[in-house]
């Protein structure tokens, strides 16, 4: 069937055909998709047709006590596929797969390199992948993006200069981890110490000095000055963490955004299972049955921000969303 501008059902079909005959003539595949929806749609339909205990998913929303299960049992053979997100691009070693497909363009040239790069994975072993476009606009991407592979193109791989919310971070975390400390961090040695990593090489010391003022007095509010975490003594050019700074350092480290979530728990064991959308969970109504992780569960009742569920064993489920933001092409893609 021809593709359009969305994927329509006669193509669905047809694609869930293919797979199949993919998998069977392979021991193990690795499924790779874009979005956490998609892996547990592909999941489930795969299960259908092949079977439930021999296809699993695996995504960031997800406990990480159940990634780990669905990893072991890929290493051990237990599973002939898994569909995954970018959460097994990098890092896990796990064994032996056969065939890497990657259902869209994955919007890098090196992403799609390190997914197939994930088969064949042996002294003198050859990866082997296959790429599957949803759409047309997808059709041409993933054209684009088999010919820089052919021609031995990456994309370019570009580090942030001087990064000043990184930068008031470390030094907030170097003042906490030092508050043994009395007489506090000298500025001289921690400018010196900053501007010897490579992205603030080219930092002056009238940046640093402002970031300091900045984490020394913190911002205006309508009832004063709030958000300060650093005492700056600037007779002896030095500085000591306020109260909140070690914490807010644990807490709150990295520049990826928190994205609103509920906890769905095993009641009543307690046993965590993954995450859901606060929206998915609020529209939700008790007695619903969701797929997360592969596995159908039973809605009982959301409790502050926890979705109490019960096993659903197998009963027909929807499948959740997520929202994210849509991943934009590399540049040289």
């Amino acid at each position: 069937s021809p593709l359009s501008a969305l994927m329509s059902n006669e193509v669905w079909e047809e694609l869930y055909e293919r797979l199949v005959e993919l998998v069977e003539n392979h021991e193990t595949t690795l499924i790779f998709v874009n979005t956490r929806r998609l892996a547990e749609r592909l999941a489930l339909s795969l299960g259908e047709r092949i079977g439930e205990e021999a296809v699993s998913s695996h995504h960031g929303s997800m406990s990480k006590e159940h990634r780990f299960d669905v990893e072991q049992k890929l290493k051990n053979g237990q599973l002939r596929v898994m569909v995954a997100t970018a959460s097994m691009e990098l890092g896990i070693d796990i064994g032996s797969v056969n065939l890497v497909v990657q259902f869209a363009s994955p919007k890098s040239i090196s992403a799609f390199l390190q997914r197939v790069g994930r088969s064949g994975h042996q002294v003198g072993g050859i990866s082997k992948g296959i790429l599957f476009p949803l759409t047309r606009d997808d059709l041409v991407e993933c054209t684009a993006l088999l010919d820089s592979v052919r021609r031995g193109e990456l994309d370019q791989l570009c580090i942030p200069e001087k990064p000043l919310d990184i930068l008031s971070q470390h030094i907030v975390a170097e003042a906490g981890a030092n508050e043994h400390l009395e007489e506090g961090l000298g500025l001289e040695e921690l400018f010196f110490l900053l501007s010897r990593a490579w992205s603030y090489r080219n930092l002056s010391r009238a940046e640093f000095d402002q970031i300091i003022d900045m984490l020394g007095e913190g911002y205006s509010t309508r009832r004063g000055r709030k958000g300060a975490l650093l005492h700056v003594d600037r007779i002896n050019a030095r500085i000591r963490p306020r109260k909140a700074a070690r914490l807010t350092a644990l807490t709150n480290g990295g520049a990826i955004p928190d994205m609103f979530e509920y906890q769905v728990v095993l009641d009543p064991e307690d046993i965590i299972v993954g995450s859901l959308n606060e929206d998915f969970a609020l529209e939700s109504l008790p007695g619903d049955i969701f797929t997360l992780g592969h596995h159908s569960w039973r809605m009982l009742r959301i409790d502050g921000l926890k979705i109490r569920v019960a096993d659903a064993q197998g009963q027909a489920p929807t499948i959740p969303f997520w929202f994210g933001e849509g991943a934009g092409r590399s540049r040289e893609l």
